[in-house]
């Protein structure tokens, strides 16, 4: 053993190895890519100083007792930067972020998760997945799947199933007698508040508990999951069966996590108090209340607020509707209500104001609607509700409308034609936005600084309120969204507060450095699929024409994507069962092996990536020009 110092600090290490490992094995890491294929002698990052000797490569050399050695300065700061723009100049350097990443508001590192899906490694791609997305369970079956929108495989055929197979990892973590649980840190002796228990929340809760902090977070209804578009009172049980979420809110409190529900702030406690008794403090109080629609007749008996009506049939399903229902909306919320109103039986319209392709509710959500039977009435407002004798609505005043010029969200404007219709309607869902509860604020003396929106502003990296220790999530600060979006804000605020005490939460390297994959998707057609395709069937073989077929299909089942088993129309028929029943293994292998892998193999792992980024070296030097799919 010799003694060497290393950025002034003593240590007894072993001779016979490279001053490289000799440092790590002392806990300091020494950037590298020397074992990287590759790159091996030629990245010069492991340049160290020493004294006596100047800069040399800490690979080549081996310790020697008495040596000084500096692991990091300013000129070698600039001997790396300049040694990783010239790695990535390089025609076959690939250190890209996938499109479908990219697209994902928590930047789950999708391509990584597939392949381990796809080599029937589902604990690997459940640790992949939850360094980002702590609620897989949940998500994997409301998400809006933004990933799918922006896959490659678009320019072939169909979008890979992302979401399931997401939700399909998750669901066989769930079956193992032990769930995966990050293993904890040492406690951090520092007490964090959240208040709300949404996706954001939790989320939130989740990532500072596995760091070491005592983590508490305050729920103003009887359970956790939240509101709205979140999970707990927004979302129909069809769609995320609530024994699902509260196994999965289980799993995520392992690591100390506490709920304290029925405590609501500004009632039960104030911010003020919270702010001085916490080290720390989050919130994440949603948007919970419905957005009225004044016009004549919107107070009739039979007239409820979409936010209202599911909360009900999630808690008391006190509401009482009629036989024929009409939902006035082009959002989730709107066709989670007309689905809702169709499993009670009735017969039920949606009413759009605008076309069904401005409809900003999911496509597969418009699609599963038209397919259980909800009717649609486009370019289509109420004007009035009329009550028969005993003051209920009976009929709804319609408006045909007309598209005008696009307006602030890019949706051309819905305008008034003056030709009207009336028709028969015993009770009316007006599902159209959302806002957030902000009387908490009525006795405090703490100023928060809100938009015109009346969402709260706050640091965009950091999500900190500019006010005391207080941090601000999800539809707070964004209006009505979704909730990958809270979560992604969740670990946004996680890491900046654990960063503001010091800790070292794993840091997110999601930045595109080169895109030589994606910049030649556009090589890609969809009739290289179609051809494929005849191919395929030209040379199936059978004994008879059906078996032929079922060759085929066999075959073409792992090419098109997969097709998610689903309940039937019959079984659906005044149910809440969960309509999607799951992916079987097979069938997620097969889709997981659809992915063409846009971004680089390593993933989020990539160390070429992670020192770019810590070096701060320029993207636009050399970023290729790639051909994503268009917004």
């Amino acid at each position: 053993m010799v003694t060497i110092t290393i950025d002034g600090q003593s240590y007894n290490v072993d001779k016979n190895q490279t001053l490289l490992a000799a440092a790590k094995k002392c806990g300091i890491e020494i950037p590298s890519l020397c074992d990287v294929d590759g790159f091996g002698q030629d990245c010069i990052l492991c340049d160290v100083e020493i004294v006596g000797k100047g800069i040399v490569k800490a690979c080549d050399i081996q310790p020697i007792d008495g040596m000084v050695i500096t692991t990091e300065s300013q000129i070698l700061a600039n001997i790396r930067k300049h040694s990783l723009e010239r790695i990535l100049q390089r025609t076959n350097t690939n250190c890209s972020v996938p499109p479908c990443q990219i697209a994902c508001p928590a930047n789950v590192d999708i391509q990584s998760y597939l392949y381990f899906i796809a080599n029937n490694e589902h604990l690997k791609a459940i640790e992949v997945i939850k360094k980002t997305l702590p609620m897989p369970l949940s998500i994997g079956r409301v998400c809006p799947a933004f990933c799918e929108a922006k896959c490659q495989r678009n320019l072939v055929d169909e979008p890979l199933a992302i979401r399931q197979l997401k939700r399909y990892a998750a669901d066989i973590d769930l079956k193992k007698l032990e769930n995966y649980t990050p293993v904890k840190k040492e406690s951090k002796g520092k007490n964090i508040a959240i208040v709300g228990a949404g996706p954001g929340g939790l989320s939130c809760g989740y990532f500072l508990s596995n760091e070491g902090y005592n983590v508490t977070v305050f729920e103003s209804m009887p359970q956790a999951g939240g509101w709205l578009v979140t999970l707990r009172y927004g979302i129909p049980e069809y769609r995320l069966p609530k024994a699902i979420l509260d196994k999965e809110i289980d799993i995520m409190c392992r690591n100390g996590m506490t709920i304290k529900t029925n405590t609501k702030l500004g009632e039960d406690f104030t911010l003020t108090a919270l702010s001085e008794e916490f080290d720390s403090v989050c919130l994440a109080i949603g948007a919970s209340q419905a957005s009225e629609m004044n016009y004549t007749g919107s107070d009739l008996d039979g007239c409820y607020l979409g936010v209202d009506f599911l909360k009900d049939l999630a808690m008391e399903k006190q509401y009482s509707i009629g036989k024929k229902v009409a939902v006035i909306g082009g959002g989730n919320t709107a066709i989670d209500c007309a689905r809702s109103a169709l499993r009670l039986g009735a017969d039920t319209t949606l009413i759009y104001r605008r076309t069904r392709d401005e409809m900003p509710a999911e496509t597969y959500e418009i699609e599963e609607a038209e397919h259980e039977g909800v009717k649609f009435h486009f370019l289509t407002n109420p004007v009035e509700n009329i009550a028969d004798e005993n003051g209920r609505v009976y009929q709804l005043k319609l408006e045909t409308m007309a598209l005008g010029e696009p307006d602030a969200s890019g949706r051309c404007s819905p305008k008034p034609t003056g030709e009207y219709t009336l028709e028969d309607f015993d009770t009316v869902i007006a599902a159209v936005s959302q806002k957030t509860d902000t009387g908490f604020l009525a006795n405090e003396d703490i100023e928060l600084s809100f938009s015109r929106w009346n969402t709260i502003n706050v640091d965009e990296a950091t999500m900190h309120s500019g006010v005391k220790n207080i941090f601000a999530i999800g539809d707070f600060r964004r209006g009505p969204a979704t909730a990958i979006e809270a979560i992604a804000d969740g670990r946004k605020a996680a890491k900046a507060i654990d960063e503001y005490f010091g800790g070292n939460m794993e840091k997110l390297y999601t930045e595109s450095f080169r895109s030589r994959n994606v910049e030649r998707s556009h090589l890609i057609r969809p009739e290289h699929a179609e051809k494929l395709k005849r191919v395929m069937a030209s040379i199936a073989t059978g004994d008879n024409t059906q078996e032929i077929d079922a060759k085929l299909n066999h075959a073409l089942g792992k090419l098109l994507r997969v097709k998610m088993p689903e309940l039937t129309l019959a079984q659906r028929e005044q149910s809440f069962s969960e309509v999607e029943t799951g992916l079987s293994q097979q069938a997620a292998i097969d889709e997981a092996n659809r992915c063409l892998s846009c971004g680089c193999d390593a993933g989020n792992n990539c160390k070429l990536r992670h020192y770019a980024t810590d070096y701060k070296v320029d993207r636009k030097l050399f970023i290729n020009r790639a051909t994503p799919l268009a917004n």
